[in-house]
């Protein structure tokens, strides 16, 4: 049953989220409000405190390391408000919009459907209720959430409503997304760029039985090397034509310099990734300086990877041996930024940037993006916007409380 309940939540658009203490009837106020539907607080800190365990979870993080500073005067708590925050409220919209279309549509929960959200309801009864409603709540509130049994049925109402919604406007499996609906996705959340990689420190070598083992280059590879990396900077960094060019031949296109001197090869036709919120909350150095890069332009970055092979290296000073496992700069990292390619994302050779072993990743935000958008317009074309309460600033995600409670028997381990 949780392979099922895994894959009710993700066609719910993976909205659930989660946080502390008990609601009555009165004072649980409205957060949002789209007509007669609402998200109410308790659902709202729900909410909160799963996306905090995704966040958590996902950053490889604890409940207990939110305050950890990460930055100078800058916490692990502020990094997942800043870059969570505004995807989180767009799934509780697109949560809001599904529950009053779903009403609009006509549309039904299957047995099936609803079945399964008793089993739920009635599995955490029986795990951590002691099989009493009452005793789960009593528990619920000693540990510090915000919610209570009944909030779980209402939550869990929506997201089966959403999912009815979704496919009703999207299909099953995404397949009524249009196509220009994946392209604006792909050109508003995705970058595109090429790296050369000029390795200063270290080479390969493959023996007659297919091994390969890793040494450090000599004196004179080094100086090469290093030559090299001076001499790209000026040629694509400071577009320098007058520099004394004496390694590189500077009438060489970004693309066939790649070819001649990139330690990585990988992806001939660049890496596509998803924009950092900003290129301070960037996850590399290189995603950063991607971002921040107008198209045609270079970069320049350290190369830093881990190092996976056999045998080891020394690095330039000779104090520190590089391992297996070990992380480490090697050399520099000359970024371009290029244009995004037309239907990108239906080509084979990129599959691993938007189709990451198989997975259904890319349909799944794009439908996303752009059921936010349908309710953008929603709001512009009817006279029903939504309401704000004025009192949802008071609650942020690093704030909440984790939901630890049913997560891994949502997720699994």
């Amino acid at each position: 049953m949780k392979r099922i309940l895994t894959k009710f939540l993700i066609l719910a658009l993976c909205l659930s989220m989660i946080l502390p203490c008990l609601y009555s009837c009165g004072n649980n106020q409205d957060v949002y409000r789209l007509g007669a539907y609402s998200i109410k607080e308790d659902e709202y800190h729900y909410l909160l405190g799963m996306q905090k365990m995704q966040a958590l979870k996902s950053l490889g993080y604890s409940e207990e390391d939110i305050d950890l500073e990460i930055q100078q005067g800058y916490t692990l708590g502020d990094y997942i408000d800043a870059a969570y925050s505004s995807q989180f409220e767009q799934s509780v919209l697109t949560l809001l919009f599904s529950v009053a279309l779903f009403d609009e549509y006509q549309l039904t929960i299957s047995d099936e459907k609803r079945n399964t959200s008793n089993e739920i309801i009635d599995t955490l009864l029986t795990y951590y209720g002691g099989y009493s409603e009452k005793f789960l709540d009593k528990r619920l509130d000693s540990l510090g959430y915000k919610f209570t049994t009944d909030t779980l049925r209402r939550v869990y109402e929506m997201q089966m409503k959403q999912g009815a919604v979704i496919e009703h406007l999207y299909g099953s499996n995404y397949e009524k997304l249009t196509d220009s609906e994946k392209e604006s996705f792909c050109n508003d959340y995705y970058m595109h760029f090429q790296v050369i990689v000029v390795n200063t420190l270290y080479k390969s070598h493959t023996d007659s039985n297919g091994k390969t083992t890793y040494v450090n280059l000599t004196q004179d590879e080094i100086n090469v090397q290093k030559r090299i990396v001076t001499e790209l900077t000026e040629l694509l960094v400071n577009d320098n034509k007058d520099f004394n060019y004496i390694i590189i031949d500077p009438t060489l296109s970004y693309e066939e310099l790649w070819e001649k001197y990139s330690d990585d090869t990988l992806y001939k036709q660049g890496y596509f990734m998803k924009k950092p919120v900003s290129s301070q909350l960037a996850s590399s150095q290189t995603l950063a300086t991607a971002l921040a890069l107008k198209t045609g332009d270079c970069g320049v970055v350290p190369a830093k990877r881990y190092f996976d092979g056999n045998g080891s290296i020394t690095t330039e000073n000779g104090e520190e041996q590089i391992n297996a496992g070990d992380y480490f700069e090697y050399g520099s990292a000359f970024i371009k930024k290029l244009d995004m390619e037309k239907d990108a994302y239906t080509k084979e050779e990129n599959k691993d940037f938007f189709f990451p072993e198989g997975s259904n990743t890319f349909n799944q935000q794009a439908c996303q993006s752009a059921f936010y958008q349908r309710l953008k317009a929603y709001e512009k074309e009817s006279s029903i916007v939504v309401e704000v309460s004025n009192k949802k600033d008071q609650y942020t995600i690093s704030s909440s409380k984790a939901n630890e409670l049913d997560y891994y028997y949502f997720f699994g381990d």
